[in-house]
């Protein structure tokens, strides 16, 4: 699911910006889950992540009946899967570690993968996803007219992102193998934690929330950081 560029936060601080967010069954390990979270749009080839940021995943059983969602969602568990990074040495060389749920810790050096007998993770410049043709969504909603024409065309085609992949062992990490929801944020590190960007469903802020001339209510208000 994509998210780029998703409202003024996103655009006053690059790095923190989610681009994209996936979580899907490990293709290589049974019973592993894959976690991936896209930060930075236009990242260089030699980007690094920041040091003041947390990259936060939260996850929940996602097998809570509709019916009594909002009950069960407050008693239901939750998992945080936390990493953080230091600032870049002389070389540009930088170290990173993860901590899941139980304290249980990874470390790894940004374009090398770390692991652990539960956890892997990698962190790096790779090619941006990113698969829409923006100017012809932006054409669409100006327009109130399907303006896609051209089969294939990729906006962000050649750029890159700065990602962040998890694999996680579920029962031995969660003790949970099953259903699960997934949101990423991005939070500043230290005692005053702020969350700067969240992503759990894609693109609701910009194609849903940032149109205004179809909302007689917000117009002429900013409400995608809201």
């Amino acid at each position: 699911m994509s998210d780029h560029i998703s409202g003024p936060r996103a655009l006053a601080d690059p790095i923190a910006d989610i681009t994209d967010v996936y979580a899907f069954p490990s293709p290589e390990r049974r019973g592993w889950l894959t976690l991936v979270m896209n930060t930075l749009p236009f990242a260089p080839a030699d980007g690094r992540f920041s040091d003041g940021l947390v990259y936060r995943f939260r996850l929940r059983p996602g097998d809570v009946d509709p019916g009594v969602r909002r009950t069960q969602a407050a008693e239901s568990p939750e998992w945080v899967v936390d990493c953080v990074f230091e600032a870049p040495d002389g070389s540009g060389k930088q170290a990173g570690r993860c901590t899941g749920p139980g304290g249980v810790e990874t470390e790894f050096v940004v374009d090398d993968p770390g692991s652990g007998p539960t956890s892997k993770v990698f962190a790096g410049p790779r090619w941006d996803p990113f698969i829409m043709d923006a100017p012809a969504g932006l054409r669409t909603i100006a327009e109130q007219r399907l303006s896609f024409v051209e089969h294939g065309t990729i906006y962000l085609d050649g750029k890159n992102v700065l990602s962040l992949v998890v694999e996680l062992d579920c029962e031995a990490v969660l003790g949970y193998v099953g259903p699960l929801a997934v949101v990423a944020e991005t939070r500043t590190r230290g005692k005053f934690s702020v969350r700067v960007e969240r992503v759990g469903r894609p693109e609701v802020k910009n194609l849903l929330l940032g149109p205004k001339q179809f909302d007689v209510v917000n117009r002429d208000l900013e409400i995608r950081d809201l």
